[in-house]
């Protein structure tokens, strides 16, 4: 079964209308993806929930302390956060919420005087609304470490696609001939030829054969039985290789595999000097 995209998954436990009718008859008869909704609303109503109703407990200093130690902080930011009274033996005092250093003289326009800027340092009220915006920053991790978590256990993907089941089995290839390959005089290269039939229709002869010291290279051909008729399939560079047969040849009419030693004269025709032979055992 092809379950429903992430991101599509997503946007729905967002609340946006999205997908089409036929997602929404999959989702409601997919336990999977019904499931993997649920929990990324879930997530959702996390990230989004309204702090303010919610009586956070404030963590103690010793919290502030270990994580100013493990981060090394310089002297100045050794004062708890979350508790400015809170100052720990050996730390320097807490300045005033206004520095006397950036603090501007008032300035005077006629009859109106301007009053010093905001102090940078944030006020005991944003302090305060700090653990909300920590759990809104942390729900959405969840939603994206979920979500990842899922795309990682292939419950969802970008594709959709799910993994093939432990049923499901490749089409395979059919032998449809073999044969050894025997060398000729003079030479010494031997192996052996199969013709497989791919999934697809394309049938390819396969060849093995052993080194062979030759001046030229070696050509694959197939051919009649007595060898008047001969059609080239290509050049074998290693020892193995496999050639595409053309769709109109029977290999009825030419059984023989035959590899040559062409020399290099720009000549396509056989050159008469075999390295190795064989004739192919049709199946049936």
């Amino acid at each position: 079964m092809e379950h429903l995209d992430a991101d599509l998954l997503s946007l729905l436990a967002l609340g946006e209308p999205v997908g089409t009718d036929a997602d929404a008859a999959h989702l409601a008869g997919c336990p999977t993806c019904s499931d993997t909704l649920r929990g990324l609303r879930h997530a959702v109503h996390i990230a989004t929930l309204d702090p303010g109703g919610v009586e956070l407990e404030k963590p103690g200093s010793q919290n502030w302390t270990a994580i100013h130690q493990a981060l090394g902080l310089s002297p100045a930011l050794a004062t708890d956060p979350l508790n400015q009274h809170s100052v720990p033996r050996g730390a320097p005092p807490e300045r005033s919420a206004i520095d006397p250093a950036t603090a501007q003289a008032p300035l005077n326009h006629g009859s109106k005087t301007a009053s010093a800027p905001a102090p940078i340092r944030p006020s005991a009220k944003n302090r305060a609304a700090r653990p909300g915006l920590w759990m809104m920053a942390a729900a959405a991790g969840i939603i994206l470490g979920t979500a990842a978590g899922w795309v990682a256990a292939g419950v969802i993907g970008h594709t959709g696609t799910p993994s093939p089941s432990s049923t499901q089995t490749a089409p395979a290839s059919i032998v449809l001939a073999q044969t050894s390959l025997s060398p000729l005089p003079a030479h010494t290269g031997s192996g052996d030829a199969r013709v497989e039939q791919l999934p697809d229709g394309t049938r390819q002869l396969m060849i093995r054969l052993s080194n062979d010291h030759i001046t030229g290279f070696r050509g694959v051909w197939v051919g009649s039985a007595d060898l008047t008729k001969m059609v080239s399939l290509g050049v074998l560079a290693n020892e193995s290789g496999n050639f595409t047969i053309p769709a109109g040849i029977d290999l009825a009419q030419y059984p023989i595999v035959d590899i040559s030693n062409q020399p290099y004269n720009g000549d396509p025709a056989h050159s008469a000097d075999s390295i190795a032979r064989g004739k192919l055992n049709l199946k049936n």
